[in-house]
This record gives C-alpha cells, structure tokens and sequence, in this order.
C-alpha cells in the first residue's frame, strides 16, 4: 500500500512539474583573455577580448573578494578566464558589452 502512494506521490509531482512553467535563468558564458582589472575596494571588474583580432571587449564585474582574486591573478599571469555572468544574455553588439556580475569564473592556462 505504501508503494502505491509513493509511486501516487512521485506522479503526481512529476504532472505539476509538466502544467507549470519553470522559469529560465539566462546566463552569459565566455572565454576572454583577462587583460584589465579594476578594484574600488569593494567591487572588482575584468575586461577582455575573445581573440586579438575582436574590435569589442567584454566585461564582468563582482563584489566577492574571492572572484576578485582570480580576476588579478588571471591579469597578472595573462590568462584566459572562463566568465559566467548573470546577464539575460551575451551581447552582440557595442564595442564594450557587459556580461553582469560574475556567478562563477574559471582560470585556464
């Protein structure tokens, strides 16, 4: 008996799922070479190019002190940095675009 209403329960879990929408969370996601960083002391922000023939930079900004310290080593080393921002979406036009604020950042080699 106590089967049958788990498997009562899980389904009818999984139809509530189906009839209301979950909604999407947009995120921007790009690999940069970490060229510039900027810190006021309480927010901290890299800039950067996808390649070095690109005419537009983008840029991402943070208040964690940990992010910022990967954006200064990456700048210090030159690295490329893997940015996923909160923006809606990445932009596509404007010669600096805005990826939001940082949610995660991976240094790469």
């Amino acid at each position: 008996m106590q089967i049958r209403a788990a498997i009562g329960v899980v389904a009818a879990f999984t139809a509530g799922m189906v009839l209301v929408p979950m909604s999407a969370k947009a995120i921007c996601q790009q690999t940069i070479y970490a060229e510039r960083s900027f810190s006021d002391g309480t927010n901290g922000q890299i800039i950067g190019h996808v390649s070095t023939v690109d005419d537009h930079a983008f840029f991402a900004s943070t208040t964690n002190p940990v992010i910022s310290s990967a954006i200064f080593a990456a700048v210090a080393n030159r690295n490329s940095v893997f940015i996923i921002g909160n923006a809606t979406s990445c932009p596509t036009t404007g010669t600096l675009r805005d990826m939001g604020i940082i949610i995660q950042i991976f240094q790469q080699p």
